[in-house]
Formats: structure tokens, sequence, C-alpha cells
């Protein structure tokens, strides 16, 4: 009896041995180990990088993401998206200058449509050089709101007119720049400009209520487009036009070049996920720049070999 009590004992031991022994071997293999990638994202594409992530893990489970704001604890497995003209181009992203709707700056500039040099006279201070340049009424009048963050679009505003950010007038808004909205809600002469995905709401795909654009000074078409407020319409217009009158800047993406995982999330952005860009306010790269994209990608894979 005790013989079989023993046996029966020694079997269950090495039963749960070989168990344990499986689990610790799977648990350290290669394809049990789970890869990580930090995103660092603006909010104005946040939404945009929330699909990429979801549409991502449905072919590639094993690879989980985590948001952060700051700098990254871990760069080597670390995305940034950005408006740097250095990183890896996914879509491309415009500007546009706003007030509130029904506002005293909507009645004093909604009838004046603004070209490129009525802009740059609204939003910057004067030039030591252009002694000629005498403020209107209007200029005098309004409150300018721009943003003061590494990827606000004033930036892009600004270097469009070969300007500095110290170069704008009024006040600067910290933080992202969905709070320019808000400043100028709360003030009847505030005027800001903001991109589009914080111009429109992207489930109406309409101009937000309260916000009203600035009439520009643009062809027949653009002037039409721009006044139905449609986002979609506005999309494919400054996809297939340029003005002086409307910025338009790249977003990428970016990352340690080295890292096999970074490389194939990259990959596999410029592959798939550029498909999801007019879905969150963005514009499309051009054939020609998707191509190049990939081929910067190739040349930099050999590069790390």
């Amino acid at each position: 009896m005790n013989k079989q009590v023993f046996l029966i004992a020694l079997i269950l031991g090495l039963q749960l041995s070989l168990t344990a022994s499986a689990q610790q071997s799977e648990s350290t293999s290669p394809q049990a180990q789970r890869e990580k990638i930090t995103l660092r994202v603006p909010n104005f594409a946040r939404g945009l990088v929330e699909k990429w992530v979801s549409e991502y893990r449905k072919a590639k489970p094993s690879v989980d993401f985590q948001f952060v704001s700051g700098k990254s604890q871990t760069p080597e497995n670390s995305i940034s998206l950005t408006t740097d003209g250095d990183a890896i181009q996914v879509a491309r992203y415009a500007v546009l200058p706003v007030t509130t709707k029904g506002s005293q700056a909507e009645q004093l500039l909604g009838s004046h449509a603004l070209n490129a040099k009525k802009l740059k006279n609204l939003f910057f201070v004067k030039d030591d050089f252009d002694e000629e340049r005498k403020e209107t009424k209007a200029e005098k009048q309004l409150h300018i709101f721009t943003g003061n963050s590494q990827q606000s679009a004033s930036r892009l505003y600004a270097a469009h007119f070969h300007q500095e950010l110290a170069d704008y007038k009024g006040k600067k808004i910290q933080g992202d720049d969905s709070f320019l909205n808000t400043a100028i809600s709360r003030d009847p002469l505030g005027v800001t400009l903001n991109s589009l995905s914080n111009i429109f709401d992207l489930e109406s795909r309409q101009l937000r209520p309260s916000l009203a654009l600035l009439p520009l000074d643009i062809d027949k078409q653009g002037r039409h487009v721009l006044s139905e407020g449609r986002l979609d319409d506005i999309i494919q217009l400054l996809e297939d036009e340029a003005y002086a009158e409307i910025p338009v800047g790249n977003v990428g993406l970016a990352y340690n070049h080295a890292t096999p995982v970074l490389n194939d999330f990259v990959r596999w952005v410029l592959a798939k996920g550029v498909e999801y860009v007019h879905q969150y306010g963005l514009l499309s790269l051009s054939p020609k720049q998707l191509a190049a994209q990939q081929q910067r990608i190739a040349q930099k894979d050999l590069a790390q070999k």
C-alpha cells in the first residue's frame, strides 16, 4: 500500500515538474516575448494614430503600444509623430485662419477677402524695412491668438510667411492648439489659425458650429469650397491645388531605424495606415511622395546593415 502511494506521488511530481518546465520554456521563448512601442503624438493626430494601432494589432497582436507625453523613457522603442522635416512623412496638414461665428471679428473681416500679403500684415508685427505699411482699422482692433507648442500649427504658418514665432502679434497660448478655439470664444475680437482637425467636427465633417473661416482671396472654386465648409471637399481642394494663402505642411514619424518592430510598424503605416488620413482631417501624400518615403526607409535600412 505504501509503495502504491509512493508511486502515485512520484508520477504526480514528475508531471508537475514537466508542466512547470514547459511553461517556463514557453514564457522565455521569442514567440512569447511581447514587443512594445511607445508613442508620442500631438492631439491633432491622436485619433489617427489610435486607429493605426487598432488596425495594426489585428495582424500583430503581440505588439503592445503605450501613448506617453514628454520624453519617452525607452527611446529605442519610441515613435514620435512630428511636423519636423527629417521624419518619415506619412501625411500632410493644412492651416486656416478662423474666428468665432457672429463675433465682432467676423463682422470686421467678413467682407474683406484676405490675400497672402494681408494675412501676413494681420498676424505679424510690422517689418522694420516696411516703412510704408500702415495698419488698417481692422488690424488695429483685432486680437491675435497663436499657439506656442513645438507642434503648433502656428509654426507652419510663420514659416510659410518667412516669419518667426516671436513675430506674431497678440497673445501666445501654451498647450494644445485646441485651446486656441477656447481663447477666441472668450474674446469677441479674437482671431486665430488652426489645423483642419481642430477646426472641423470629424464626425459631421462640417465646420465646428462656433467657428467661422476668414474669407481668403483665392480663385472662385477655392472660395466656393471654403464657403461651403465641408471638410472632405476642402481636403480634396488642397490636395489638388496650392495656395499662397493656405500653408500645407508634412506630418511624419521619427524613430530609431535600427529597431525592427518600429520599422515594421512604419512600413505598415505607409502601406495601409495612410488610407485613414482623410478620416482624421489630414491630407494624403501624393503617390510620388509616398514612394519617396518608402525609398527613404529602404535606404536607411541598408545604412544600418
